[in-house]
């Protein structure tokens, strides 16, 4: 009779552990707990092991979908690629990482049972975009550039940031179309993240930014006259920010993106992606080993000028082709595509949400490697929960 309520407050502290693990991901690399560990790594372990905790306590847990069954496939096959990798040591901390994803991937599937943590969830990750944002902020008017005149998160890469906060701008929107006197701090969050954009003066992220705002047009129809005119104003604000407000040294870059795309090489982008072709010509089937596309690029083109730094495939798809073979890029394949039948069944609002949130990191991944980061995963993991809403069994989540 007593353990009820105990067995109450423990499943809500387990919940609180994975919103929170959440919240920190859009600035994960911003704090370091020691020289290897994050404190967003640390919440994440521990909102498994709580979650973990919780499902041995109920004796059950969530029966799998196809999308995480494929993910784990993906994820042995890619351990799989040690057995033959041309560098053993970072197809082993690659295998580490897609292992960490799958259980965060498994976390938030057997966790988030209900439409109202699914969009508890949603804010966690806005939420967290503006706190990333304000470490943008503080490094802008302390002066603390990333690279020469360019801001972001304390430990971030410019690029790598920009699209992290532009996946926060759907999810804003959406949550901003639900009434109520507070759906104003939405598009407040939209407006702290386009600024923080604007200061990482990545070329891609301003192009991801404007594909966001897919979602409120393509919506346009069912939304209230206050979620259409904040749209347009906020539309208008970031197109001001490239043209008139953003540091001047931010809209010069980025008036160069016409540019750099019809003549350019993307920051020698194309460059590095022909090496990785020459590359997957001599290892089509199994590819080099997952994690090892620094390592076999290295003979053509060496590394970069800055120590530490190395070449990755600046192409999520193309370096899961090269690193894993064809049949790794099959089961990545796959994945992608179970996801999108999931979004193709839903409601008409969450099924343009979640279409232009995949069309967002599309856009964005071709020029980043982001099959080992965890926003990439958290987009499916909220297509899983999303899909599952529907089908999930009368009862508590506990």
């Amino acid at each position: 009779m007593n353990q009820q309520p105990h067995a109450g407050l423990f499943s809500g502290a387990a919940w609180a552990s994975v919103c929170a693990f959440v919240f920190s991901i859009p600035w994960e690399k911003s704090i370091q707990v020691s020289a290897t560990a994050t404190l967003s790594h640390v919440l994440g372990i521990l909102a498994f092991t709580a979650a973990l905790a919780v499902a041995v306590r109920r004796r059950s847990v969530r029966r799998l979908n196809p999308v995480l069954v494929l993910a784990a496939v993906f994820a042995a096959w890619a351990a799989l690629t040690w057995i033959w990798s041309i560098d053993r040591p970072a197809t082993f901390r690659r295998a580490g990482t897609l292992a960490e994803l799958l259980a965060m991937s498994w976390l938030i599937w057997d966790n988030c049972r209900e439409r109202g943590r699914q969009r508890v969830l949603m804010q966690a990750y806005v939420w967290g975009a503006v706190a990333a944002s304000a470490s943008a902020y503080f490094r802008y008017f302390t002066d603390q550039q990333t690279y020469w005149l360019r801001y972001a998160a304390t430990g971030f890469d410019p690029n790598d940031f920009g699209l992290v906060l532009a996946l926060s701008i759907p999810l804003a929107m959406y949550l901003a179309r639900a009434p109520g006197r507070w759906r104003w701090t939405y598009h407040a969050a939209v407006v702290a993240v386009m600024g923080a954009i604007l200061l990482t003066a990545s070329r891609m992220a301003m192009v991801t930014t404007f594909a966001a705002f897919a979602f409120p047009l393509w919506t346009w129809r069912d939304s209230d006259r206050g979620q259409r005119i904040a749209s347009v104003v906020l539309l208008a604000v970031m197109a001001l920010g490239v043209i008139r407000f953003a540091p001047a040294p931010a809209r010069q870059r980025l008036s160069t993106i016409g540019a750099e795309i019809t003549k350019g090489t993307l920051h020698n982008r194309t460059t590095i992606w022909k090496t990785g072709l020459k590359v997957l010509r001599r290892h089509p089937v199994a590819g080099i080993g997952a994690g090892a596309y620094p390592e076999a690029v290295k003979p053509w083109i060496g590394v970069p000028g800055v120590p530490g730094h190395f070449y990755v495939a600046h192409n999520t798809f193309l370096s899961v082709l090269v690193e894993c073979g064809a049949a790794g890029f099959l089961l990545y394949g796959l994945m992608l595509g179970v996801a999108g039948l999931y979004v193709w069944t839903l409601p008409a609002a969450e099924r343009a949400l979640w279409t232009v949130m995949l069309g967002v990191w599309a856009i964005g991944v071709s020029t980043l490697t982001w099959e080992q980061y965890k926003p990439s995963w958290l987009i499916l993991a909220l297509i899983m929960t999303e899909w599952g809403l529907p089908w999930r069994p009368a009862g508590p989540n506990e």
